[in-house]
């Protein structure tokens, strides 16, 4: 279902971008539960709010880096 308010809509391409992070940390993220699912379009492709953006980042900034 898509967000019903009118928030720009972001692709994961542009999420990892944004985040700086990798398809397969944002994948682990959302299958582990360490952040909640996002909806979905009519293609199935995950479509991110700008509130569901804020949320990867804070918890990107939480999550120490391997050293």
């Amino acid at each position: 279902m898509l967000p019903a308010n009118h928030d720009k809509i972001y692709r994961t391409k542009e999420v990892l971008g944004i985040a700086g992070i990798s398809r397969a940390t944002l994948y682990n993220w959302l299958r582990d539960g360490k952040i909640k699912e996002v909806a979905r379009d009519r293609n199935d492709f995950r479509i991110f709010t700008e509130s569901d953006v804020q949320v990867i980042l804070a918890y990107k900034n939480m999550v120490k880096a391997p050293s």
